[in-house]
């Protein structure tokens, strides 16, 4: 069986509605069903999946695919991962493939074996260990979720995990090789990680990639991570994300450590997650991206935890995030914090969380004498690391407006100052904070939508979907047609985009073309792929040695001239 095939007849037996239902709300509406998009924040649904025609589609970011770009968008997989994944749900055998030499592809089995094997250990340490037990208990760890945490022990001696996993068969080298041993000075293989209570880190499928350690008692340094590895790497590993990355419908919460993703967690605040000992980077952004547009910086209260807050926002903010920040107490981070409030307080800090924008100016005019040029000058320079990154509204009119008022700075020379920063902000002046984003577009199906939008959808409605459906902007019509001219049951992102067509049509007066030219060469333009698709056929060898297959495409072939035949007649009797 041909790869083509195989991709063709996993993507059929997938339930595309069951796969993203799983983790988007949905109700059915006309031949789709829509809600609220799972890749950028929104407050009523762009957001559909068509089944019957196999992808999924969103008027208000422009996202759209099928199973395997779902799987890849949110999952981060590759094309064969996607394919893997898909077949074995589907119950479908895949032929051995070659693409990783079969050393890489054994190297990583026998890793992934070494860390759960490591894993058990610690578990079962743990259970031994009544030092850590209580620890746990202490900061709040009680139950079934210090087995969904997966806390465990490192004893306090030099190679008892070593010891442990060589006597399975493990290899010195690849206990090397996963970061669970280095050796000492000595030259002798020892532990990593020693008497430390253990954190399993695991990567987007929730596979274990390293561990995380708490020291027990005093010493330095207080939390360590197992070295970056063929299967970790701290820069583009958030922890936590396994779990949240299916629970950021309101946005991901960024914080700081291990135990604040694992006390919200505890606490059914499962968006939480944190960076590994970095500071936040491009990478752990653009993981989060293929889930949420929005994001809430949570960090402890302290001028650390504010440095860390403001570099994570210069960050966050030219890739197109809306940032909200939630500051803590002196004293206090997301841990502490949780545990004195409770679940449902903390849910109410972050629904309060304000705009990025009200906390940096405040934290610019902060213990600054306003009446001195040094201060106003100092507050003028740190905003000018964030104002250029607000849309051009109204709003921010009204803003810069107050600033250049304290700040006894010309409006002038505020917008010349902003715009010399050069962030990429195309709104206009009165264009809202987030202007619909237009799908490529056919001409053909500019033409259909504008026919739609001056009333005659049911003549649309009667044209065979395969004329259309295969179309740059073809979702942007299928939504048209099940809502039967109704634009009250659009979703509000296809509203804007007809607007906006409708807007163009009048400039430049299109809106009258003629329908039946119109449908004569969207059947052209079909027959025309459906030939060059059959010529495909004809000249496959598989075509060629079977007789009975080779009638049959020629005499497809026959049929679809006589049809081009026919419509070029047709055309030049309607010039």
């Amino acid at each position: 069986m041909r790869d083509r095939e195989i991709v063709e007849r996993v993507r059929d037996a997938t339930d595309l509605l069951a796969l993203v239902g799983s983790a988007v709300k949905l109700r059915k509406q006309g031949s789709a069903h829509v809600g609220l998009c799972p890749f950028h924040a929104e407050r009523s649904p762009s957001f559909q999946v068509v089944p019957g025609r196999g992808f999924y589609h969103c008027f208000g970011c422009g996202k759209h695919g099928d199973a395997f770009a779902w799987l890849m968008e949110r999952e981060g997989m590759s094309f064969p991962e996607a394919l893997e994944q898909l077949a074995r749900a589907a119950g479908i055998d895949l032929p051995q493939r070659r693409e990783r030499p079969s050393a890489e592809v054994d190297l990583e089995t026998r890793m992934r074996s070494a860390l759960d094997a490591a894993q058990a250990f610690f578990e079962a340490q743990l259970a031994r260990h009544e030092g850590a037990r209580a620890y746990l208990r202490n900061r709040g760890y009680e139950g079934a979720f210090l087995a969904e945490a997966g806390f465990g022990m490192a004893l306090d001696a030099w190679d008892a995990l070593v010891n442990h996993l060589r006597g399975l068969n493990f290899s010195g080298e690849l206990l090397e090789q996963t970061g669970l041993a280095s050796r000492s000075e000595r030259g002798t293989q020892i532990d990593f990680l020693r008497n430390r209570l253990t954190i399993p880190i695991h990567d987007a499928r929730g596979r274990i990639v390293a561990f995380g350690g708490r020291i027990m008692g005093e010493g330095q340094p207080k939390y360590l991570n197992t070295r970056d590895t063929p299967l970790f790497h701290k820069g583009n590993t958030l922890f936590g994300f396994h779990r949240a990355k299916g629970a950021m419908r309101d946005g991901a919460l960024v914080v700081e450590g291990y135990f604040d993703v694992l006390q919200l967690h505890q606490h059914g605040i499962h968006q939480a997650v944190a960076p590994l000992g970095t500071a936040l980077t491009e990478d752990h952004l653009k993981a989060l991206g293929r889930f949420t547009r929005r994001v809430i910086l949570c960090f402890d209260g302290d001028s650390a935890g504010r440095r860390a807050m403001e570099k994570s926002l210069r960050m966050a903010l030219p890739l197109g995030f809306e940032v909200r920040l939630l500051e803590l107490p002196q004293g206090e981070d997301p841990d502490t914090w949780c545990l004195k409030l409770g679940g449902e307080a903390f849910r109410d800090l972050l629904r309060a969380a304000p705009d990025w924008t009200a906390f940096m100016v405040d934290r610019a005019m902060e213990g600054k004498d306003l009446r001195r040029i040094s201060d106003r000058m100092g507050a003028f320079k740190d905003l000018l690391d964030f104002l250029p990154y607000l849309p051009r509204t109204t709003e921010t009119r009204d803003l810069f407006s107050s600033l250049a008022h304290q700040l006894q700075v010309p409006i002038q020379e505020l917008d010349r100052a902003v715009k010399g920063r050069q962030a990429p902000i195309q709104a206009t002046e009165e264009a809202p904070a987030q202007a619909p984003v237009l799908p490529q577009m056919d001409e053909l199906i500019r033409s259909l939508l504008l026919l739609c939008a001056s009333g005659q959808w049911r003549r649309v409605q009667e044209a065979p979907p395969a004329w259309w459906e295969s179309l740059d902007g073809a979702p942007l019509l299928q939504a048209l047609l099940d809502a039967e001219g109704d634009s009250s049951l659009l979703p509000e992102g296809v509203v804007a985009c007809l607007r906006h067509l409708e807007a163009q049509a009048s400039r430049q007066d299109e809106a009258g073309r003629d329908a039946e030219a119109l449908f004569v060469k969207l059947e052209g333009r079909y027959v025309d792929r459906e030939l060059q698709a059959n010529n495909r056929l004809l000249q496959d060898p598989s075509t060629v040695v079977d007789q009975a297959l080779m009638n049959r495409v020629m005499a497809r072939q026959n049929d679809l001239l006589a049809r081009q035949k026919e419509l070029s007649r047709r055309r030049r009797g309607l010039r």
